[in-house]
């Protein structure tokens, strides 16, 4: 199974309202049943809800969202009727994953692919509460090569007698290093004394069959340092079993060394290592043996993505944004008062302080700070507006719209949520200018589309009154004309293989329509033809929430279109 996974976003997008009103609605039920222990229907309800959830994520195949239902499923089927307390940790878990699932959704939807590892965490909540083993970290991650032994290495000499006391010295420093490591203190050299620890181990074993366990487990502590990995508690157990690994050793003696390496666990180093980003002689040997894909990203990436699935939700964002952009109207308004009367009074100055002192500070808590500190630098410039008793000329009035402008264009992105989470960094440190002509592009690239579509819509409209008024051309006449001008819009947006199909189209009025002789079946034409233009509409519905929406949609209008004997050209 795969680490990453491609979303098809037009069946997520089909179904994601219907989802999200399901998860809420069976949130509902489950929150009713907490203050109503003894209502089966209530539970009932909840579950039935559950259901619903998990045949549509299996539909769509959102691996990882999938699984979270099912155990979402498992858990809830196991509450039983009554007030005990022992279900109190169920209730909670519950909960939680009616929180996590929709903000996954988001999550998919805006960055258009699917992290199943991100819901790890939560899955092992579930199947904790429930008594069951906890999923491994590598659950989505696939090695591409069986290793039996460690590449170019031979064993060194230890005499059996020897054994015992060298593993049990060495357990000792592992286990040293894993206290420091648990308690959170000096981390580095603590992990640092483990990986010597687990090195030792791997040249006594050498090309043996334990070999490979320490070659691996060396390599993974060596860059859980050096990456500064987060220590979850998943990781820390990782580490521990290691350590039962190091004991079995110690008790055995030589014959540990010929047995096999407990597969999963080797698997679970060897993630750790991928997981890393790093790229030392030694990460690039375990790669080649192993043979495995590079991650979508690393361990501080993953942590951040982790982070973003518990923050706000997209209405919350979208809440923000209509207060910022209600502010910011409030402000415009004063400022252009002020321009037209030439004249400011102490007032009007105070309020629009107040009002500039507010965005700011909303746009320090969302962490835009750059914008912040650029807003709160007019600020200043206005209190020397007031405290100086002067009108501001038009220059400096401009400079402050200018900069008005710079955050309602971030505003806008904050909105779309082109510019939170893990982007807010990036949009600190984004130009003035390009965020203001990176917002105004989005808003061209609209009105594009929305006149495509009205043309599409008035394109319909004159088919329908040619059919109706028995096919009397005097209503189509500008139909191409109007279709060319579509066409014209798809090739300013570079959406070439919707440019060619409305070519297409424009062939077909012109070429088939506008004869003189009425073709044969002209209705059966006409109803083909409506097909190719219903395809281009739900394609350009698509490209207004994602310009690189699935084009694949538009197979329908050149299949219908070469039915008609007008094939676009590719």
């Amino acid at each position: 199974m795969s680490q990453t996974e491609t979303v098809n976003l037009t069946s997520l997008n089909l179904v994601r309202d219907e989802l999200v009103a399901t998860i809420e609605a069976s949130a509902g039920k489950l929150e009713q049943f907490v203050n109503d222990r003894e209502n089966g229907e209530l539970l009932q309800a909840c579950i039935e809800g559950i259901q619903q959830i998990t045949g549509t994520l299996s539909l769509i195949q959102l691996h990882g969202a999938d699984l979270l239902a099912e155990e979402l499923l498992a858990l809830a089927n196991e509450i039983t009727l009554g007030t005990e307390d022992d279900i109190e940790e169920q209730l909670s878990v519950l909960t939680s994953s009616f929180f996590i699932l929709p903000r996954y959704l988001e999550y998919a939807q805006q960055s258009r692919r699917g992290l199943p590892v991100l819901l790890i965490p939560y899955i092992n909540e579930l199947r904790r509460a429930r008594g069951v083993a906890p999923l491994p970290e590598s659950r989505f991650f696939s090695l591409g090569a069986r290793v039996d032994r460690r590449p170019g290495s031979r064993s060194s000499t230890v005499f059996g007698e020897d054994l015992e006391a060298l593993s049990r010295r060495l357990r000792h420093m592992y286990q040293v290093g894993l206290v420091g490591t648990l308690q959170g203190k000096q981390i580095k050299p603590s992990l640092g004394m483990m990986q010597r620890a687990v090195e030792r181990l791997g040249t006594i074993a050498g090309d043996r069959p334990q070999g490979k366990l320490w070659w691996v487990a060396s390599v993974a502590i060596a860059v859980m340092a050096s990456a500064d990995i987060p220590l979850t508690l998943s990781r820390k157990m990782l580490l521990g079993r290691i350590d039962r690994q190091i004991k079995a050793l110690q008790k055995s003696g030589q014959s540990a060394l010929d047995k096999e390496a407990d597969a999963e666990l080797v698997k679970e180093l060897v993630y750790i290592i991928a997981l890393s980003g790093v790229a030392t002689e030694e990460v690039k040997q375990v790669q080649h043996a192993f043979k495995y894909r590079a991650l979508p990203c690393n361990a501080i990436e993953l942590q951040r993505e982790c982070d973003a699935l518990k923050g706000p939700s997209a209405s919350t964002v979208h809440s923000v944004a209509a207060v910022l952009k209600d502010e910011l109207r409030s402000t415009k308004e004063i400022l252009e008062l002020a321009s037209q009367g030439g004249t400011a009074s102490v007032s009007e100055f105070e309020e629009l302080i107040a009002t500039l002192r507010k965005v700011a500070d909303i746009l320090s808590v969302v962490g835009l700070t750059t914008p912040s500190h650029t807003l709160k630098q007019e600020i200043t410039k206005v209190e020397s507006w007031r405290d100086a008793g002067e009108t501001a000329d038009a220059k400096a009035m401009l400079d402050v719209a200018d900069t008005l402008l710079y955050i309602e264009s971030t505003v806008t992105g904050l909105d779309k949520l082109d510019l939170s989470d893990e982007k807010v960094s990036e949009a600190n440190s984004i130009a003035r200018k390009e965020v203001i002509a990176s917002n105004q592009l989005a808003e061209a690239e609209m009105v594009v589309i929305q006149e495509a579509e009205a043309g599409l819509a008035l394109a319909k409209r004159a088919l329908n009154s040619f059919a109706e008024s028995n096919y009397d051309r005097g209503h189509i006449k500008n139909v191409a004309a109007t279709l060319n001008a579509v066409r014209g819009g798809m090739v300013v947006l570079d959406f070439r293989r919707a440019a060619a199909v409305v070519a297409s189209c424009a062939g077909f009025i012109e070429e088939t329509l506008m004869v003189n002789d009425k073709p044969a079946a002209l209705q059966q034409l006409l109803e083909t033809f409506a097909d190719a233009v219903i395809s281009l509409e739900y394609y350009l519905d698509a490209v207004k929430t994602d310009k690189k929406a699935d084009d694949s949609v538009l197979e329908v209008a050149e299949e219908s279109l070469e039915a008609l004997g007008h094939a676009v050209a590719r």
